[in-house]
C-alpha cells in the first residue's frame, strides 16, 4: 500500500510541476484585426445607366450612378476606388445617427363597444 501512497503523490507532483498556478500565467493579448486589402466592386447595369460601387470589410461602401455602358463604368473603377479609400482612411464608418426618442402617443385609448341587444327580427345585412 506504501507503494501505491509513493506513486500517487510523485504523479501529483509531476502534475503540478507542469502547470504554473493560475498567477504565473501570462494574460493573453487579444488579437486585434488587421485593416483588409480586400475589395468588391459592384456594376449594375441597367439599359443607359451604371451603378457602381466598391466595398470593403468594416467600412461603408460607396456607390455612385450615372448614364453609360460597361466600358465607360470599367474606366471609372479606378477613380472610385481611390476617392473611396480616402474617404475610408478619413472615416470608415458613417456616424450613428442620434435621433431623439419619439414621444408616445396622445391618443386616448379605446374601449370596444357595449354588446348589442339580440332582436327577434331576422338581420339581413
Amino acid at each position: 500500500m506504501e507503494q501505491k501512497d509513493q506513486a500517487e503523490e510523485a504523479a501529483e507532483e509531476e502534475a503540478a510541476e507542469e502547470e504554473p498556478p493560475p498567477e504565473e500565467k501570462e494574460p493573453e493579448e487579444p488579437v486585434k484585426a488587421k485593416p483588409s486589402d480586400e475589395l468588391k466592386i459592384v456594376i449594375i447595369l441597367n439599359p443607359g445607366k451604371v451603378m457602381l460601387g466598391v466595398q470593403s470589410p468594416d467600412c461603408d461602401p460607396v456607390y455612385t450612378t450615372f448614364e453609360g455602358t460597361l466600358p465607360t463604368a470599367l474606366q471609372r473603377v479606378p477613380k472610385l476606388v481611390k476617392e473611396a479609400k480616402q474617404k475610408w482612411s478619413e472615416n470608415p464608418r458613417n456616424p450613428d445617427a442620434n435621433l431623439p426618442t419619439p414621444e408616445p402617443s396622445r391618443t386616448p385609448a379605446r374601449t370596444p363597444a357595449a354588446q348589442k341587444k339580440e332582436s327577434k327580427q331576422p338581420s339581413f345585412f
